[in-house]
């Protein structure tokens, strides 16, 4: 099963936008977007990708809906993964920030 996730844009630089999911940050690649994308938008991500744009009207209504489905899913396996995925790539972009820094 696949499931995207939606993030506010922290940066955009290029086709790399930093974005923010419930206070985890990490690069989600924007190549497969036709509109741009700016600081502030909300999009889905899919295996850090962005597969759509959230119309900012729907913002409220979408996070709504994932924080519903996340804290109702206790041990559920997917929301886990999702977790984990996010945790997984926050550690390897501070990895890379070390990396760049030494």
């Amino acid at each position: 099963m696949c499931l995207g996730v939606p993030g506010c844009v922290f940066s955009v630089r290029g086709n790399v936008a930093v974005v923010d999911f419930w206070g985890t940050k990490k690069n989600v690649r924007l190549d497969n977007l036709a509109e741009p994308i700016l600081a502030g938008d909300y999009i889905i991500d899919h295996q850090g990708y962005a597969v759509r744009k959230i119309d900012m009207d729907a913002v409220a209504e979408t996070l709504g809906m994932y924080e519903i489905i996340l804290s109702e899913a206790g041990c559920d396996p997917i929301a886990t993964e999702v977790v984990a995925e996010l945790e997984h790539a926050a550690e390897i972009d501070v990895e890379a920030e070390e990396l760049v820094l030494a």
